[in-house]
């Protein structure tokens, strides 16, 4: 994060720069970010991590399985830090929505149900174990 001065500046140059390589080196200490939350010294927003759906997205595409392992884990780490608000939006069928960065998430999210589903019959045993908690937690919005 040197020479950002924050999370969200340093997410967005990530994005800039489109280099697969240098998202899959940053993308555990993103995770780690969002898994703090508010309690990070540097938290995640949900309007960053919004922005960061692409990349998470080519990773569920990917063939190579610790780019599967990698955006499973960060699927499931949204869910987990965003859970309250993303229930509620699907709970008031998007009708109350209070924030564009929140709808978004969560129509991202819900995209990816069929992709994690297939991932939970892959053969590499962590990604197929990270596809059926992130694939749990989806199937509940």
């Amino acid at each position: 994060v040197r020479g950002h001065k924050d999370m969200n500046q340093f997410m967005d140059h990530i994005l800039r720069v489109n280099d697969d390589g240098l998202s899959y080196d940053v993308f555990p200490w993103i995770i780690g970010r969002v898994r703090k939350g508010e309690k990070s010294s540097q938290p995640v927003s949900m309007g960053a991590c919004q922005e960061f759906m692409p990349v998470v997205l080519r990773f569920l595409h990917s063939d190579r399985d610790e780019h599967l392992h990698i955006a499973l884990v960060m699927v499931q780490s949204l869910l987990e830090r965003f859970w309250d608000q993303l229930l509620q939006m699907s709970r008031n069928h998007l009708t109350s929505c209070q924030s564009g960065n929140l709808e978004s998430l969560y129509m991202i999210l819900v995209t990816t149900v069929e992709r994690v589903r297939q991932l939970t019959s892959a053969k590499s045993p962590e990604v197929a174990k990270e596809a059926k908690s992130a694939h749990n937690l989806l199937e509940k919005l």
